[in-house]
């Protein structure tokens, strides 16, 4: 068939067979937690400070003066093409108050609506999304921030109210993204791990706040369940770490544990947050069903429990003079340290018995593992012949116990053990 030519000849371009186009490689998306954190103050400061003061302006009575006050703090926001407001108030002397706000709102509206809310939008979301903090000790709490935008959006009878729904709709996407990137980390516990994991449970603490103030009930209930999940996977990833020395009790296992229960502070905020969710859902549990939170707690408890029987075991027998790297005997009483502080210092209404039976089962052997340490050092410098070696291994090792003593507040056990402390201490100088 004859290809006809035409103002427009496309035929040579027809016979031509097509080029394959190429299709740009597709860049992976960043995750939050490769993201680096952008430094510097959040943006919209100063808006936010005037939103603020400008909230608590039109909560109190009404009066010409105070609107006088309004227009000047409104002033340095004021557009360059918006012509300056003039207080309509002093001829609404006598007025309803409801009549007066109105009058005020009508000249400022569009400051507000157009300036202080954007503002405020972007100063919500740099501080509890983006992670700027700089300078947070100078500027208003967020969560007062929030309620003042939802009470300056109900003045303005729903004006604005698209940037009071995009910090909701921000705070919730970003919760939902937190908790699915530390959730899905695999990698084992390592120094920090905890903290992050608890700090992370803070944060989720002020999304808290700050969608109840701003009201975003959906988005709320979405930052709830986010932060029940996220509570659920800290305890569970603590307790694979303690249980992995409890099953091999190999160096690598050995730093995991240590590196867990050194974060005693961290593991305490996790377990007060997962606490609160049992609280607050209080799920019903049948013979076969456990709620998920109270597992998770459960689960921790178990393996802490079995974990002091591990280290007991290991200290017990180098208390009594068996053969142990003095480091790692000092490594394992910290563990034994952090146990204690962790029951000691986990204060909660709700808290399980099983935490004060552990408590009391740590004081109650080391106390046993302090007489066991004198009793064989005052054996291994009265022994015939004597073992000196054997008694400044234990010497150190009783002092290094007489700290974990004195750390739990077990002052009886302390000036029993330190006195045998000090007569070996003396026989052995004398002894040379």
């Amino acid at each position: 068939m004859a290809f006809w030519p035409t103002k427009y000849d496309d035929s040579r371009r027809r016979r031509t067979p097509p080029v394959p186009t190429q299709v740009p490689a597709q860049v992976p998306a960043r995750t939050p937690a490769e993201t680096t954190t952008v430094s510097g103050p959040p943006r919209g400061a100063a808006e936010a400070r005037t939103a603020l003061r400008l909230a608590q302006l039109l909560r109190g009575t009404i009066t010409p003066l105070r609107g006088d006050t309004v227009l000047e703090i409104l002033e340095p926001h004021r557009p360059r093409l918006v012509p300056k407001p003039v207080n309509p108030l002093p001829a609404l002397v006598g007025k309803p108050q409801g009549q007066m706000v109105d009058a005020l709102l009508r000249p400022i509206g569009q400051i507000v609506t157009d300036v202080l809310l954007p503002g405020l939008r972007d100063h919500l979301i740099d501080r509890l999304v983006a992670g700027r903090t700089d300078h947070e000790d100078s500027l208003p709490g967020a969560v007062d921030l929030a309620e003042a935008m939802r009470a300056l959006v109900g003045r303005m009878r729903g004006g604005g109210k698209g940037h009071l729904q995009a910090v909701v709709v921000a705070i919730e996407t970003d919760a939902r993204t937190t908790a699915d990137t530390l959730t899905r980390d695999t990698r084992p516990i390592d120094v920090g791990g905890i903290d992050r994991l608890a700090r992370a449970l803070l944060r989720f603490e002020v999304r808290r706040m700050a969608l109840e103030a701003l009201g975003g009930s959906g988005a709320l209930l979405t930052v709830i369940n986010q932060s029940r999940r996220l509570a659920r996977y800290s305890l569970r990833r603590a307790t694979e770490a303690i249980e992995g020395f409890v099953a091999d009790r190999g160096l690598k296992t050995l730093h995991a544990s240590l590196a867990t229960l050194a974060q005693a502070d961290g593991l305490i905020v996790i377990a007060l947050r997962n606490l609160d969710d049992q609280e607050e859902t209080k799920e019903e549990s049948g013979p076969f069903v456990e709620p998920a939170d109270r597992k998770a707690m459960n689960d921790w408890l178990s393996a802490a429990w079995r974990l002091s029987d591990t280290l007991f075991d290991l200290v017990g027998k180098a208390a009594a003079g068996g053969e142990l790297d003095d480091l790692l005997f000092a490594a394992l009483l910290r563990q034994l340290r952090s146990l204690h502080h962790f029951c000691a210092d986990l204060t909660h209404a709700g808290r399980p018995a099983a935490v004060d039976t552990l408590k009391q089962r740590l004081v109650d052997r080391c106390d046993a593992l302090a007489r066991q340490t004198g009793e064989r050092l005052v054996e291994a410098l009265l022994a015939k012949p004597a073992d000196p070696a054997l008694a400044r291994r234990l010497l150190a090792r009783g002092r290094l116990l007489a700290q974990l003593l004195y750390d739990m507040n077990r002052d009886e056990a302390v000036e029993e053990l330190a006195m045998h402390l000090v007569m070996a201490s003396e026989a052995l100088a004398h002894n040379g």
